[in-house]
Formats: structure tokens, C-alpha cells, sequence
């Protein structure tokens, strides 16, 4: 029986609360051990089903919204979702083209090769001999799966102060969730993003797509060729084909650099289940998720490279302060010296010894602490990146991707280490420089004529001004209280030396006490500050 949304609502809020959440539903946070939080809230997630494991699993394409902690471990879900009936595959297929499925494929297997929180895939053979697979949406998954999305969103409101210690972003978190539902929902996107991949990989001879079947895509289905060929990570099946790992590995990485720098568009779950090897080709599968570098993030994504190749540690900032959106002013100074430190922390390591996905994911928790927001069309380029390195790893433990991307860098047509000199933009850059010539007598001239009228005015920002000033200010204190104990001492012995005799000055040797005492406390403040 289908819950209401009211009794769905305490069900989430009950689960969260069991598992230690209970802070996001009513009170303060309580457990302080994050690994442990990350871990309680993937079994929360896994408790409240298929909805939320698909939640959990969006969320862990997404370092710039959760701690690593959290990743990691909602990385770890899997989809554990019993089979829907065959009837209703009938029934949807029906009602997407309007034809039984009996009319339309001489046969189909009733159990499932996969059934997944989103679709249910089976094995079938076409009236015209062609083997396909037909993945077919849960019943209802849309309806369930948006509701518990907007009833988590208003869970999360409900504790916008300590939701925080959870989630950076909250409201953006959940409207990026609820945008690749949507995306992931609609299995036509899945179809275009196949032909398109297909298109700008058609001269790669080693790469390979499954074949649509067009006539029978719809918002619900997917019809399309099946692959039988061995999984990627099968390395005895392999060797037994004859297949040379490390030839893999190299035709593998060098396809991903392709569809990255050249074609701006890159499979963005490459995971060994989704990647197939049959008949000397590397076949993708699966393209629900596609990483999609905009050309402006693309030009932007070479020069970063080349400025870490560089160690070009200004030109590293810009590129980022440039790439990102920020909510706040960053402090430029601490941006950069944390720049500074990653770069330092990377230069004692040897090629052989550097991650790209690790060098990558840790300029993103640099971005991060400066709330430099950057677009997530570079989240997911570092979780493909971590997951081929995974699948590298296993096939040639040899091969380093930040050495061949340099090369691939350097020798590419498309993609080049030095931004290429042509005469069209020497004409261009010329016709600037002359512009900005002519106008510099007159600006220079307008300068003088404010400066001689008293109208000029410079501004200076200072590097850490503020604390720069806090320190002058406390040094200048420091020096005036230090002159007022001299003057007490000084004038304490002038009272104690006109004394008559008939005995000491007891103003004076108050004076002299109090000022001692605070000439005392002036030295313990210094050495307590640590700049004595």
C-alpha cells in the first residue's frame, strides 16, 4: 500500500533519527566522530530504499556539496532491489508504443539481467534476429522517488543552522539532486548522449558504442544492441583472448584524454561494469551519466594543466578565481599560500607517485575552504578520472595519467602547451596595442592634471591588512604603556627622594609598587605572545 506523503515524511525523519540524525529533524548534533556519521547515515539511506539509495548515489558525484568522509562511504551504495513483474514490463511497453511486446521481439527472458532502483533490464531477440536488451523504468519510480527528494529537502529546512555540520549547501545540494533525476529519468537523454558519444568517437578505431534501436526509445524504455563481451577487470578472460593489458590500459586513457580535451563531452561512469572489450575494441556502456565540459571550462581546464606543468602558482589562482562563483569576498593572500603549500606538498612526489583524481580532488578542497564554488562539470571529470585510475591500476600498475596527460597535452593537434601564434591574432593583438597607445598620452595627461589639483587619489590594499593594522596597533600600545611605567617609576623616585627625613614617602612607594607590578604584567603579556 502506497504511504502518504505525511506518513513518508515521519518514516524518513524516524530512520535519520535512529541512525543519530535526529539533530537534522529537532535537536543539536551529537556525534562528533564524522567517518562514523558518514557511515550511519549510508545505512539510513539504505533502510529508507531504492529512493534514497539513488539520493545517496547522485550525492557521491558530488565532493563540492559533502565532506570526503561522506562520499567515500555513500560511494558504497549499491542498488539491492528486488525485481518489479514481468507484467508490468508488458504493461509499460505497451502503453510507450502502443504495440505487445510479443509483436515486437521473438523473445524475451521473463528474469532480469539487472534490476536496478531506477530500471529493470532484460535479455530479448528481435523479430529481426537482433539481440538488444531492454531496460524498462520501475513502476512509479518518478512519482516516488521526487516526492522523497522534495520530503528530504523539507527536512533539511527544518535545521538550516545545524544542517550545515551535514551538508555545505543545502538548497543547492537538493536542486542539483532533483536536476539529474530529471536528466537520469528520461531514458531519450540516455539515447542522445549514446549517438553523440558514438559521433565524436567514430574515428577512434578502438573505442566502441552499442548500437539503438531508435524506433523503440521513449521517455520509459531503452531498446538497444546487447554486448556480450568480456568485462574490462576480467584479466584471465583476457589473457586467455590473447589481449595485452597494458595495451588496454594506454588505448583506454589516451580515448578519455580524447573525449575530454577534444570533445569537451566524456563518459562520466566509467566504472569496470559499464566498460566491455569486444573485438579488439573498448566498448561504453551505460550513459546515464555524461560529464559535459563547457568550451569556456575546457580552454580553462588546459591552462590549469599547463599552469600546474609549470608550477605556475599565480596563473593557478586566476584560472580558478576565474572558473569559479564566489558568495563572499576571498582573501587572496590565504588563497594563495594555500595554493603555495599544495603546490609544495605535490613537488617532493615524483610523477610515478601523483594521482591525478587526488591532485585534482585536492584543488578542490583548496576551492572549498574559500568558498570558490567551481561548476560540476569539473566534480564529475574527478570522479571519472578517480574510477579510470582504479581500472588502470589493475591493468598496467605502471602507467601514471598525469604523465600522459601531459604528453597527450603536448603532442596533441587539438591541445597544445603553447597557445598557438597565427597572423590573424598578431593582427589583433597589434591593433590593440595601438589603440591602447594613442589613449595613454591623454590618460597620463589626466593623470597629471589631477594630481596637480589636488584631485588625485591612489588606493592601497594592503596583503592581510587587518591583521597587519591589529598587530601596529598592539605594538603602539604596548610602547606608550611601556613609557607611561618609566615616567611612574621616574617620578616615584624624584616623590621618594624629596622626602624629609623624618621618614619615606608612601605615595611614592605606591607609585613605584604599582608601576612595578604593571611593568610585571606588560612582560608576561610579551612573552605570553611569543614575540619577545
Amino acid at each position: 500500500m502506497e504511504k502518504s506523503g505525511g506518513e513518508r515524511l515521519r518514516e524518513i525523519a524516524t530512520v535519520l533519527a535512529s541512525y543519530g540524525f535526529g539533530h537534522i529533524y529537532r535537536t543539536k548534533l551529537k556525534n562528533k566522530d564524522q567517518k562514523q556519521d558518514a557511515v550511519n547515515l549510508r545505512k539510513a539511506f539504505e533502510d529508507l530504499g531504492s529512493s534514497f539509495v539513488k539520493i545517496g548515489q547522485i550525492i557521491s558525484t558530488r565532493p563540492d556539496l559533502l565532506s570526503q568522509d561522506y562520499i567515500d562511504e555513500l560511494s558504497k551504495l549499491q542498488d539491492k532491489v528486488p525485481p518489479f513483474p514481468f507484467t508490468d514490463i508488458q504493461r509499460i511497453f505497451k502503453e510507450e508504443f502502443g504495440e505487445s511486446i510479443e509483436t515486437i521481439f521473438d523473445e524475451i527472458e521473463e528474469k532480469p539481467l539487472a534490476s536496478a532502483s531506477i530500471a529493470q533490464v532484460h535479455r530479448a531477440k528481435m523479430k529481426n534476429g537482433n539481440e538488444v536488451i531492454v531496460k524498462v523504468q520501475r513502476p512509479d519510480i518518478e512519482e516516488n522517488l521526487l516526492r522523497d527528494i522534495h520530503l528530504f529537502s523539507r527536512i533539511l529546512s527544518m535545521a538550516p543552522g545545524t544542517i550545515k555540520d551535514l551538508v555545505s549547501d543545502p538548497d543547492l545540494a537538493l536542486k542539483e539532486i532533483e536536476k539529474a533525476t530529471r536528466i537520469e529519468l528520461d531514458f531519450r537523454n540516455e539515447a542522445t548522449a549514446l549517438l553523440k558519444f558514438n559521433v565524436l568517437n567514430k574515428e577512434i578505431e578502438s573505442i566502441g558504442v552499442p548500437n539503438l534501436e531508435s524506433a523503440y526509445v521513449s521517455k520509459r524504455v531503452l531498446v538497444e544492441e546487447y554486448i556480450e563481451g568480456i568485462k574490462i577487470l576480467d584479466l584471465s578472460e583476457l589473457e586467455k583472448e590473447g589481449y595485452i593489458k597494458e595495451d588496454i590500459a594506454e588505448k583506454l586513457i589516451v580515448s578519455f584524454f580524447s573525449q575530454v580535451f577534444k570533445d569537451g563531452y566524456f563518459h562520466g561512469d566509467p566504472h569496470p561494469g559499464n566498460i566491455l572489450i569486444r573485438n579488439k575494441k573498448i566498448v561504453f556502456i551505460d550513459f546515464g551519466i555524461m560529464g559535459e565540459l563547457a568550451s569556456e571550462n575546457k580552454k580553462s581546464l588546459i591552462k590549469l594543466l599547463k599552469a600546474i606543468v609549470f608550477h605556475d602558482i599565480d596563473l593557478v589562482m586566476n584560472i580558478l578565481l576565474k572558473m569559479g562563483v564566489t558568495k563572499e569576498r576571498v582573501n587572496q593572500y590565504e588563497f594563495y599560500e594555500d595554493l603555495n603549500y599544495f603546490f609544495d606538498t605535490y613537488l617532493t612526489a615524483s610523477y610515478q607517485q601523483i594521482n591525478m583524481s587526488t591532485l585534482f580532488s585536492d584543488i578542490l578542497d583548496v576551492t572549498q575552504k574559500h568558498k570558490v564554488v567551481i561548476p560540476n562539470d569539473f566534480n564529475v571529470l574527478v570522479k571519472s578520472m578517480g574510477m579510470l585510475e582504479g581500472i588502470l591500476s589493475e591493468l598496467d600498475p605502471s602507467i601514471n595519467v598525469l604523465k600522459v596527460a601531459n604528453m597527450y597535452i603536448q603532442t596533441s593537434d587539438e591541445v597544445s602547451l603553447y597557445d598557438p601564434f597565427s597572423k590573424d591574432k598578431l593582427l589583433i593583438s597589434s591593433y590593440q596595442l595601438g589603440n591602447d597607445l594613442i589613449g595613454l598620452p591623454t590618460q597620463l595627461r589626466q593623470l597629471l592634471n589631477n594630481a596637480n589639483s589636488g584631485r588625485a587619489k591612489f588606493h592601497i590594499d594592503l596583503v592581510d591588512g587587518d591583521n597587519k593594522w591589529k598587530g601596529l596597533n598592539k605594538m603602539v600600545n604596548r610602547l606608550v604603556f611601556a613609557l607611561i611605567i618609566a615616567a611612574l617609576i621616574l617620578s616615584s623616585a624624584i616623590i621618594v627622594a624629596m622626602a624629609t627625613n623624618s621618614g619615606v614617602s608612601t605615595i611614592g612607594v605606591v607609585i613605584f609598587l604599582g608601576a612595578g607590578l604593571m611593568g610585571i604584567w606588560l612582560l608576561i603579556s610579551i612573552i605570553r605572545s611569543g614575540t619577545l
